[in-house]
């Protein structure tokens, strides 16, 4: 491919854009690489499409359809980078909440708080009455992710019941696994990638390890952060079964995190909303 001095605009577009993007997705939660990968190769892909209506020389090309096929290049080579990004394993060496009794050792996580202006009995009353329909960032994901499995971006208005008593439904695909009046441990198990999951006891939850699955732990904490205020933190943690299935996690979980990411910030907002509610 022939190349000139890109124009410095372009340059500019480039560093806004890219800055712009990291910003926001770590405003959904701690940046993590395979992510930032896998986005900055839709967006360098995109870029190139949208190179096609400026002049070839902005970019530095002699031809027109070296600029898009960069691109494509480009987001291609940085898209598999975040795909097949190793995975790290964590663990726990002390633990000190009942998540940690449950996953000491894990694949993939993620940990977000809020600090609440309010006691945490009355915290944990609020987080025991946010339902679904509190998050409005949900019916948009939930018709993103519907789209993304093949069905119908039509969605039904999201449901009123309190979140944790849905995670106590045996319809859920998920399950509690403790509850305590400081923390709220609940989980999913199966292969999230096809929509398939199976329900659990918290007995069977630790030994549970059919091949081609993952296993998640997730809870609510609420820490006593004095003066009548709280600490609420919310973790989820996944652990891969066998190595094809903590493969098959990492692609998933590249594409998924900054949703998920968004979704918890959301909820916790929802829960600091309700408990400081006069």
């Amino acid at each position: 491919m022939p190349m000139t001095r890109p124009h410095p605009l372009w340059i500019s577009a480039i560093a806004v854009v890219a800055g712009c993007g990291l910003l926001l997705m770590s405003r959904f939660g701690a940046l993590q690489w395979p992510s930032v990968l896998v986005y900055s190769g839709i967006v360098a892909f995109l870029g190139g499409l949208v190179s096609t209506l400026a002049p070839p020389r902005w970019f530095g090309f002699a031809r027109r359809f070296h600029a898009p096929l960069a691109g494509a290049l480009a987001g291609a080579v940085l898209f598999l980078a975040g795909c097949y990004w190793p995975v790290r394993a964590f663990d726990t060496p002390s633990p000190t909440t009942r998540l940690d009794a449950f996953m000491p050792e894990y694949d993939f996580h993620e940990r977000h708080e809020i600090l609440i202006q309010a006691p945490p009995d009355r915290v944990r009353a609020a987080l025991d009455r946010v339902a679904w329909s509190d998050l409005g960032v949900m019916e948009t994901l939930g018709r993103v992710r519907a789209v993304a499995m093949g069905g119908s971006s039509r969605g039904g208005r999201l449901s009123p019941t309190p979140i944790v008593d849905s995670v106590r439904n045996p319809r859920s695909g998920f399950f509690p696994l403790d509850d305590t009046p400081r923390e709220f441990v609940f989980g999913l198990a199966g292969r999230p990638w096809e929509n398939a999951a199976i329900r659990l006891t918290a007995a069977g939850f630790r030994s549970w390890a059919e091949p081609g699955s993952i296993k998640v732990a997730a809870n609510f904490l609420i820490q006593d952060a004095g003066t009548d205020r709280s600490r609420v933190v919310t973790e989820t943690r996944i652990v891969a079964c066998d190595a094809a299935a903590r493969t098959k996690m990492a692609h998933y979980w590249a594409l998924i995190y900054p949703g998920s990411g968004l979704v918890r910030r959301s909820l916790l907002e929802a829960v600091r909303l309700r408990a400081e509610k006069p």
